[in-house]
């Protein structure tokens, strides 16, 4: 369903209880990875009990951000991570047509090694928007608009990416479209469950199939046999950026078109 267009007194509730989450949930990602409690698989227990625990003092359901138990967030979930890994796929697809590398298979991968980097990149990811575009993103939605709370929240994650070791280039171009990305597709599904989905293909399919040098969860990849340029670096984040981008478009389109024919004008609702 779209968004409603709330009463002022329900826009300043949001935005207070919206802000208090950041702010009570920020420890687990302003300070360092350090600290045991503070691995994922705990971690995530940690901002799931949080999310329930703000959800339960809304009065409102885990179906708000798409956390009921039932099928549906399973299928959310399947669903995020066939369109995240189709987005890396193309992308893969432009890079080889465009760079000149050979492509080819690792021999030292190990599925091993793929599947348990497929587990502890579903739960980073989880935990990730959990913390950036769940309830406080949901509730910076109702109080302020759809593009604010954006603008609010990839702040937030390119700050995240900052203390965790990224470079001030990659933090306020990948991140900040990535976390536009993941955003709209909370938006479009209202579910955080689709967006971790997205979030964790992205991250392991890339890891699998545009690695050089190779890991050992490096399936197939452009083997450079040297270093990269800077025009081959460049051209591979233009790429990158761009096909999210245009993710991003696409979303947004369907969100609109989705509110136009659900929303009638009587109702007034709008993403704004």
């Amino acid at each position: 369903m779209p968004y409603e267009s709330p009463a002022a007194s329900d826009r300043s509730a949001a935005l207070r209880r919206g802000l208090l989450f950041i702010v009570v949930t920020s420890p687990t990602w302003l300070v360092t990875k350090r600290f045991p409690v503070l691995q994922p698989v705990p971690l995530l227990g940690i901002m799931l009990g949080v999310t329930l625990l703000f959800l339960w003092w809304d009065n409102r359901s885990p179906s708000e951000l798409g956390l009921e138990l039932s099928w549906r967030p399973v299928a959310k979930l399947l669903g995020g991570l066939v369109g995240g890994a189709l987005l890396i796929v193309v992308i893969a697809l432009l890079l080889r047509a465009m760079l000149p590398f050979d492509w080819g298979f690792n021999k030292t991968f190990a599925w091993k090694f793929a599947a348990t980097g497929l587990f502890f990149t579903l739960v980073t990811a989880f935990v990730e928007e959990l913390q950036f575009r769940a309830y406080g993103f949901e509730r910076l939605i109702t109080a302020i608009g759809m593009w604010p709370a954006q603008l609010v929240v990839a702040l937030l994650f390119a700050a995240y990416y900052l203390l965790h070791g990224a470079t001030w280039q990659v933090a306020f171009t990948g991140s900040v479209i990535g976390s536009l990305l993941f955003g709209l597709v909370f938006v479009r599904t209202r579910s955080v469950l689709a967006s971790t989905g997205v979030h964790a293909a992205a991250n392991w399919v890339r890891e699998m199939v545009l690695t050089d040098p190779p890991t050992l969860r490096t399936w197939f990849g452009p083997v450079a046999g040297r270093n990269w340029t800077a025009h081959e670096r460049q051209t591979t984040a233009l790429i990158l950026n761009g096909m999210a981008l245009l993710a991003c478009v696409l979303l947004y389109w369907s969100i609109r078109r989705r509110d136009r024919g659900l929303a009638g004008p009587e109702t007034g609702a709008r993403v704004r």
